[in-house]
C-alpha cells in the first residue's frame, strides 16, 4: 500500500471520529447494563467503518494490483484497525475521566474490523458480477 496520501484521508477521518469519541468523558453516557449490549454494536460498527472505509481509500490500487498486494492490503488493515481497537481502550482506562477499557469492547471492535474486511473483499474482489462495476472504483 502507498504511503500517506489522499488515499488515506477515508480511514484517518474515521479513526479520528473513533479517537473523539472515545475520547468523551464518561459522565456523558449511561453505563451499560450487561456486557452484551448496544455499546458493542456501537463498537462493532465503528470499526467495521474505519476498515471499510480505509481499503476504500486505496480501493484503485486494490483493484489494480496482483493477489499478492489485495492479500497484503487487506491483512494490514485488518491488523491496523484490531490494534487501533486495543489502543483506545487502553487509552479509555489510562487517561479519561470515568471511562473504563474492556476486553468486551475490544472484541466488539475486533468483530467489526473483520466484518469491514470481508465486506471490502466481497464488494471488491476481482471478478464479481456488480452490475455497475465503473460506480465501485
Amino acid at each position: 500500500m502507498e504511503r500517506f496520501t489522499r488515499n488515506s484521508y477515508p480511514g484517518v477521518l474515521c479513526a479520528l471520529v473513533i479517537l473523539v469519541l472515545t475520547g468523551l468523558p464518561g459522565s456523558l453516557f449511561s453505563p451499560p447494563k450487561n456486557p452484551w449490549g448496544q455499546d458493542k454494536i456501537v463498537h462493532a460498527i465503528m470499526y467495521m467503518g474505519f476498515a471499510f472505509l480505509t481499503l476504500w481509500g486505496y480501493r484503485k490500487s486494490y483493484l489494480e494490483q496482483g493477489k499478492a498486494y489485495r492479500r497484503k492490503a487487506l491483512l494490514v488493515v485488518l491488523a491496523i484497525s484490531i490494534a487501533y481497537g486495543a489502543l483506545t481502550e487502553i487509552m479509555q482506562e489510562q487517561l479519561i475521566p470515568k471511562r473504563t477499557g474492556s476486553v468486551y469492547d475490544w472484541i466488539a471492535d475486533l468483530v467489526g474490523s473483520l466484518l469491514g474486511t470481508l465486506l471490502f473483499y466481497f464488494l471488491y474482489r476481482k471478478g464479481n458480477n456488480l452490475p455497475n462495476r465503473s460506480f465501485y472504483k
